[in-house]
């Protein structure tokens, strides 16, 4: 009894020569399944490691095409954790700190709902200034990503 199933591969899986076909074919069969349940399916693409930001535009292309070929919608918070200036990055780089965390939440609500998160009063503890930034990039992202 769900509306929609957001689904995410590991990071480089898109994109790594050995593992870049499972993801499209795992898409695909999730994406039936889904579909088969009587939910949307949808990609939440992931960002790229910090210290390899070649990854952003190679993960985009395997979202949008894994999306395109399913017919998926695509939430964008790899091309958000581009575009921000904040630290999004737990110390290893790979996964995301609680800023990450939170303008990946503010990407999912602003494509889901179509709804700008600016404003919004929720800040996960962050400084008000850092939540304002992330909810504005966030909405940024999503009004000029074109799947």
């Amino acid at each position: 009894a769900y509306d929609i199933v957001l689904m995410m591969d590991c990071s480089q899986c898109p994109i790594h020569p050995k593992l870049q076909q499972a993801f499209h074919d795992s898409a695909k069969a999730h994406a039936a399944s889904v579909r088969q349940a009587g939910a949307e399916p949808a990609l939440f693409m992931s960002w790229a490691y910090q210290d390899q930001p070649q990854m952003t535009d190679q993960l985009a292309a395997e979202y949008v095409k894994a999306g395109r070929a399913n017919q998926m919608r695509v939430v964008p918070a790899g091309p958000a954790f581009a575009a921000s200036v904040a630290n999004l990055y737990a110390p290893d780089k790979r996964h995301p700190s609680l800023a990450g965390t939170y303008l990946g939440a503010a990407v999912v609500m602003a494509s889901l709902f179509k709804k700008s998160p600016v404003g919004n009063s929720y800040t996960a503890g962050l400084p008000a200034d850092v939540a304002q930034h992330l909810q504005t990039v966030a909405w940024e992202t999503v009004q000029s990503f074109k799947q």
